[in-house]
């Protein structure tokens, strides 16, 4: 009789450590992405759900007891008396055979996973050049000196809208422009998204004002980093590496958002 011990390849005394090497080395030989061969991906679920048992000491000792049970030998039943009638007995439902658990996820949908990951990994990668390019940028700064306002609006939170021809600057203070207001703007070369400006003629003359912090910019950017390092590094489980993957995508989308209002 085949058991999780002889799938992975140990003797039954092995421990934590061997069953975790083993399963490791194991995976990555049967792994659906490295072979499309039916044989290995029937080992590749035997070794998981091998590890599942093994890798739990709880599960592990009931199924250690299990084996030692099923080796002991049993003195054979006696024989039924002679004429002694046979009376029917109830079946008890502890006695009915039990179902076997359910597969884990990343068992059960193993070959779903194995088609959604390379494209997860392609996004993954889109994404850190994405995030570096941004972050670049968001580091770096040119000014646009001696830009005349053109057209200027008022809303009644304290946020305003100026237009100088060639930025749009929205912002949220408590300032005083008017048309022909000379501003010094600074913002980012790539993207363009006005860092401050200063106002240098008018009622508001003197005056500093920060536009942007990009403060979720930079918390999107660590979200989508770290999700991404998880996908690519390949020390994860499938069903882990979709999930990091599908936050990765999420993260991407709305920092895309983030710096199309900002």
């Amino acid at each position: 009789m085949s058991t999780h011990y002889a799938t992975l390849g140990l003797p039954a005394s092995a421990s934590n450590a061997d069953i975790r090497q083993a399963y490791r080395k194991l995976v990555w030989l049967t792994h659906p992405d490295r072979t499309p061969d039916p044989a290995a991906h029937e080992r590749y679920l035997a070794v998981n759900d091998a590890y599942e048992v093994l890798s739990n000491p709880t599960r592990r000792a009931s199924y250690d007891a299990a084996l030692e049970w099923r080796a002991t030998p049993r003195a054979p039943a006696p024989p039924p008396a002679p004429h002694a009638p046979q009376r029917p007995r109830a079946h008890s439902p502890a006695a009915w055979p039990r179902r076997p658990p359910p597969p884990p996820l990343h068992v059960l949908y193993a070959k779903q996973f194995a088609r959604a990951l390379p494209k997860l990994r392609l996004v993954a990668v889109v994404s850190v050049l994405f995030v570096l390019a941004v972050v670049l940028d968001c580091q770096r700064s040119e000014r646009l000196p001696n830009e005349r306002v053109r057209a200027v609006d008022f809303h009644s939170n304290s946020g305003f809208t100026v237009s100088t021809g060639t930025v749009l600057i929205r912002g949220r203070a408590n300032v005083d422009l008017a048309v022909g207001d000379l501003l010094d703007i600074t913002r980012t070369p790539w993207l363009g998204k006005v860092r401050a400006i200063r106002v240098k003629s008018g009622a508001s003359r003197g005056t500093h004002i920060t536009i942007n912090t990009f403060r979720m910019v930079w918390l999107l950017s660590v979200v989508v980093l770290g999700t991404a390092g998880a996908v690519l590094s390949g020390r994860l489980r499938p069903d882990q590496a979709f999930s990091a993957g599908f936050v990765n995508c999420v993260g991407l989308f709305f920092l895309g958002i983030c710096l199309l209002i900002i």
